[in-house]
């Protein structure tokens, strides 16, 4: 038992005592909560014996409060708006959730769709809005994201993380490619061969270029026959047989699994940077969003252990 119990025998009181001190009046506190004015008199009457406090001065024009019951009167509205608040937030989280996530293009079409049936079969009351974004300096805050990923060092201010990925480019192309064009036998024979390019306008990624130099391939002047605007367009063209492109290991896991795509190559580069889940740090994040992150993170632990088995 609560020790507050033995003060007050009945949490009941304090309900009809805030009406009554907030309307200032014993009728009106009877009419707000449905009950007859001499039950809330009887109440107050009861709470003043239970407390051995003096909370109204009454006479036949008007009733005040003491200063006892000024004191009590405060603590018990800011106790009551605390649990409201409390209360309120826990069915929020219980009720279905719209969470608002924004990833790239890539992420969103080679990696996440094919698994998104399964959150859904999971967690049927949560709802996803799912945007593409081709930036990295989003304001989660401002532009209403509950859940996205950075590439970087995960030590961005007014964000939380959580590393999903680390950071690994290999070269990639379609049997079909390598049966017509040859075999890919060191980085350096890839200046033979049909480099599928693309640049982002809003933020900055591996390309040909650096890939081939931290590779140990000094490139002074590289072919550019296709160029895309996302390496989503540049993967799926290398899935058709087109040329050999840049693939974040994670992204082309599935193709890679399923034999659409191979690396001819052993090699990859790391750069020591990870894609990391962000949540905005300055709110607190919605049960959505929360289920939403941790069944990310347990679809890429997955991934890795089917990868090394």
């Amino acid at each position: 038992m609560h020790r507050l119990r033995s003060l007050i025998p009945s949490a009941n009181y304090l309900f009809v005592f805030e009406a009554a001190a907030r309307r200032k009046s014993f009728t009106g506190a009877a009419q707000e909560l449905n009950v007859s004015q001499p039950a809330v008199s009887k109440t107050i009457r009861l709470l003043e014996e239970a407390t051995g406090l003096r909370l109204f001065r009454r006479d036949h024009t008007r009733l005040e409060l003491t200063a006892e019951g000024k004191r009590l009167y405060k603590e018990t509205q800011e106790a009551f708006d605390h649990l409201h608040m409390v209360i309120s937030t826990l069915q929020k989280k219980h009720s279905t959730d719209i969470v608002r996530v924004s990833f790239s293009a890539s992420f969103v079409q080679l990696w996440l769709l094919p698994r998104l049936k399964g959150f859904k079969a999971r967690h049927p009351d949560v709802s996803l809005r799912i945007e593409e974004s081709s930036r990295d300096d989003q304001d989660l805050v401002e532009e209403d994201i509950d859940l996205s990923a950075r590439l970087g060092l995960g030590n961005w201010p007014g964000v939380n993380v959580w590393s999903l990925a680390s950071e690994e480019v290999i070269a990639v192309c379609s049997a079909d490619y390598l049966r017509e064009h040859g075999p890919i036998r060191e980085p350096a024979d890839l200046l033979n061969h049909e480099l599928l390019n693309f640049e982002e306008r809003h933020r900055t990624r591996m390309v040909w270029r650096e890939w081939l130099e931290r590779n140990g391939v000094p490139v002074p002047k590289l072919r550019q026959e296709f160029v895309f605007t996302d390496a989503l367009g540049s993967i799926e063209a290398a899935v058709l047989g087109q040329g050999v492109a840049l693939g974040w290991r994670h992204l082309v896991h599935d193709h890679l699994k399923a034999g659409r795509l191979l690396s001819p190559l052993t090699t990859s580069y790391r750069s020591g940077q990870s894609i990391y889940l962000i949540m905005p740090a300055q709110r607190w994040p919605k049960r959505g969003a929360e289920l939403f992150r941790d069944w990310l993170l347990e679809q890429v632990a997955e991934m890795g252990k089917s990868t090394r088995g």
